[in-house]
């Protein structure tokens, strides 16, 4: 638990802008599943005020460029991809030029005739670095073109695996826009205090019958980790998974929150991914892996449940959006709030380890928190 004067340290860090924080920048975040990245077809998309183009190379690598034409800023999403000269290449549809998939160099110009002195690599479009793992299609928004990741994205510690695979296969997602900064809706996916009042359902305890709880964190790479405990649902658990279930909840820098349920025979992985489109919009997966067949069968009745899960997050969302809209100052309270707090000072410290160009130091400490819910 949060001494005194842990607690009046926590409560005098700086306001938190109704407007949201800086987007971070140099890191992986989750685009889409891979699934939904169709092999020949040019994915329009949208992260950090950043218009990109997606699709698959012939070989089924993604890729991902900058979805303007440097001609005359028409969006290449809307063209074709084509083959030229034996290599993939994207085709603007005002007037064909084509750029390379990998790397987004120009590889043709039609209306350019020979003898024209004009050198094509000198014209490019910029390309993202783009990485296919555990069934998920990350995508490395660099602070500049030329930025390159450190490493490859985050694997989760307990990422589930079939028997003899080295990938996880996701077994259902949904997904659901929240009309927010990234901030916000970090701040939902971390709050503790909001299910029963949020989320109302049978499954989770009524705002009635609050009940407290005390939960035990440590630090991890990129955020913190609450440590494995046993669940207040065990016997569901216990159908579901198996006996002597565990539970871990990870975050991770900038948005991640895996949520581990292990038993003696079988695991189960939640994954909530949220990834900024715009300064006031961002999109939220709810992504599962799991190896239990009796989660095969649930499967057929969580669709509805996960839809009306993620849309009472985005009724919240807009909601609170209608007061931010008067640039409020935020108040924060011990303990329920503290993980807000802690994610405030992950990303300064993001922020500030690339700005001094050295290696990221968690500033988080280990803890005990304690709240009604």
């Amino acid at each position: 638990m949060m001494d005194d004067a842990s607690a009046r340290a926590a409560a005098r860090e700086e306001r938190f802008s109704a407007a949201g924080g800086e987007l971070l920048r140099d890191i992986w975040y989750v685009a889409m599943t891979a699934g939904e990245l169709k092999p020949g077809k040019l994915h329009k998309k949208m992260f950090l005020n950043e218009p990109v183009v997606m699709g698959r190379e012939p070989d089924g690598t993604p890729f991902a460029l900058r979805d303007i034409c440097p001609h005359r800023a028409v969006p290449l999403s809307a063209g074709q991809i084509l083959d030229t000269g034996g290599v993939q290449t994207v085709e603007c549809p005002y007037h064909g030029w084509r750029f390379r998939t990998g790397d987004g160099g120009c590889a043709h110009i039609p209306s350019l005739v020979e003898g024209q002195p004009f050198d094509l690599s000198r014209i490019n479009v910029r390309a993202y670095a783009v990485v296919e793992q555990d069934d998920l299609i990350w995508i490395h928004m660099g602070s500049t073109p030329e930025a390159r990741p450190d490493g490859p994205p985050p694997r989760f510690e307990r990422m589930v695996l079939e028997d003899g695979a080295s990938e996880g296969e996701v077994k259902y997602f949904e997904r659901a826009e929240l009309a927010c900064h990234m901030d916000h809706a970090v701040i939902g996916l971390l709050d503790p205090a909001h299910t029963p009042f949020v989320h109302k359902s049978p499954l989770w305890r009524s705002s009635k019958t609050l009940k407290e709880k005390e939960k035990h964190y440590a630090p991890s790479e990129m955020g913190f980790t609450m440590l494995p405990h046993e669940p207040v649902n065990s016997p569901l658990y216990n159908w579901l998974l198996g006996r002597n279930v565990i539970v871990d909840i990870q975050f991770l820098l900038p948005s991640l929150r895996a949520e581990s349920i292990c038993t003696d025979r079988h695991s189960f992985l939640g994954l909530a991914a949220i990834t900024p489109i715009r300064d006031d919009l961002c999109e939220i997966r709810e992504i599962m892996y799991w190896n239990s067949p009796r989660l095969n069968l649930a499967k057929l009745i969580a669709r509805p449940f996960t839809k009306t899960f993620l849309n009472q997050d985005a009724r919240i969302m807009k909601l609170q959006g209608e007061g931010l809209a008067y640039d409020p100052p935020l108040m924060q309270i011990p303990d329920a709030d503290t993980l807000m707090v802690w994610y405030r000072r992950l990303k300064r410290e993001w922020i500030k380890s690339r700005a001094e160009g050295r290696a990221f130091d968690n500033p988080i400490k280990p803890a005990t928190l304690r709240w009604r819910t």
